[in-house]
């Protein structure tokens, strides 16, 4: 017969299925989040956030969304939370949307600390060089120094870019029809 370009025995082998699994568990996760209200209350528990000044909303979103990131993947993280923050800024904060999405969307690549917060991650760790004590020292400090960096950045150039200080009438239009498509 002819020869196969891939054999089963050589994916069975080669393959990184702890890998596969761990983003596949990121996915999972995120869709549970959805399906069990998790995500409804989170953003309750961010309406707190309404009451405080818009630059220290930023710095406690990103803080927290950087720290989730360690145990969910990327897009699981953004899925989770960048909905919720859309609706906080339009409905609670009256702020542009833009002002919490970017730097969370930012925030949700700064899986640093463990091995399962993402595919490089795991990569890195299964060659069994590194320790997850190394690793999380190591993150820990990237995290630090991330966060900072993308509080600066949201508050300083992307306000100019963006015109952050505005409020979009888009927006306006956007929370009355989910507002609509909630009552209906």
């Amino acid at each position: 017969g002819r020869k196969r370009i891939l054999e089963w025995h050589v994916v069975h082998e080669k393959l990184p299925w702890g890998i596969i699994l761990l983003l596949g568990g990121g996915f999972c996760i995120a869709e549970g989040c959805v399906e069990s209200n998790l995500s409804m209350w989170l953003g309750q528990q961010l309406a707190s956030l309404k009451h405080l000044d818009a630059r220290l909303n930023m710095f406690i979103v990103v803080i927290v969304i950087t720290f989730f990131t360690e145990v969910a993947s990327n897009t699981a993280s953004a899925t989770i939370f960048l909905p919720i923050l859309a609706d906080l800024a339009v409905s609670g904060l009256k702020v542009h949307p833009y002002w919490l999405m970017l730097p969370a969307a930012i925030s949700c690549s700064f899986a640093y600390m463990l091995p399962a917060a993402t595919p490089p991650n795991a990569i890195a760790f299964s060659y069994g060089h590194l320790r997850v004590i190394d690793m999380m020292k190591a993150g820990l400090v990237m995290n630090f120094i991330g966060i900072l960096s993308v509080t600066f950045v949201g508050n300083t150039i992307l306000v100019g870019v963006f015109d952050l200080d505005t409020f979009p009438s888009w927006a306006n239009h956007t929370a009355a029809m989910a507002c609509q498509n909630t009552t209906t």
